[in-house]
């Protein structure tokens, strides 16, 4: 029950903050040019692409943290920061500065590389998703645990693989109001999730 309850927890972290929802009309706007056939085949290889740096992260990120001599608890305060700043721009119904800009957007001109970056990187997996999995991957101490994760792992790559590929029917359904409550709620959780990280990375370096 316990690891049930830190899987469902590391999945709506992760899934808030990569926000498929919300990036659904960035993902239009981008996509606007392409055949339904094509905007399936984009959300394949985003959600794959997002899938392949949530488990880097998750997995490499202690050692490279290590390398550059960086304490997980400065990075836990940097990173609650950086998710706070996020949650912010959620909040305001702003696109994220730290995520992507239009002009990055204007640039992309092949289907696969537009698939890789921006859309997948950094618009669902910026740098506020790879700091989280880098914090959350500090708790994970069994084989159940780390299981757990790349199970969620997969959940996510699936459901931003559904989410994008029916994003026109979605905008369609919801409508433009939906998608932006649904974004400020995302926010909401994510400013949650910036204070406990910012708390505990003080506490861890001030031994309180």
């Amino acid at each position: 029950m316990e690891t049930f309850q830190e899987a469902l927890k590391y999945f709506i972290t992760i899934i808030s903050i990569i926000n498929p929802i919300g990036a659904i009309p960035i993902f239009l706007t981008s996509t606007k040019i392409y055949s339904t056939e094509e905007i399936a085949k984009i959300s394949t290889i985003c959600a794959v692409t997002v899938v392949v740096t949530l488990a880097i992260s998750t997995v490499l990120g202690d050692e490279i943290l290590g390398f550059f001599g960086i304490q997980i608890a400065s990075f836990r305060v940097g990173g609650g920061i950086l998710i706070g700043l996020s949650a912010l721009s959620m909040l305001k119904g702003e696109p994220a500065p730290i995520k992507m800009s239009q002009e990055e957007i204007d640039r992309q001109s092949q289907m696969q590389e537009l698939s890789i970056v921006p859309l997948a990187i950094p618009l669902l997996a910026g740098p506020g998703t790879i700091v989280t999995c880098i914090i959350q991957a500090e708790s994970f101490q069994t084989t159940t645990q780390w299981a757990s994760a790349f199970f969620v792992m997969a959940v996510i790559g699936i459901l931003i693989k559904l989410i994008l590929t029916f994003s026109r029917k979605i905008r369609e359904r919801l409508g433009r109001v939906t998608l932006n409550v649904m974004t400020r709620v995302s926010g909401i959780i994510l400013m949650a999730v910036s204070i406990e990280h910012i708390s505990r990375g003080v506490k861890q370096i001030f031994n309180l």
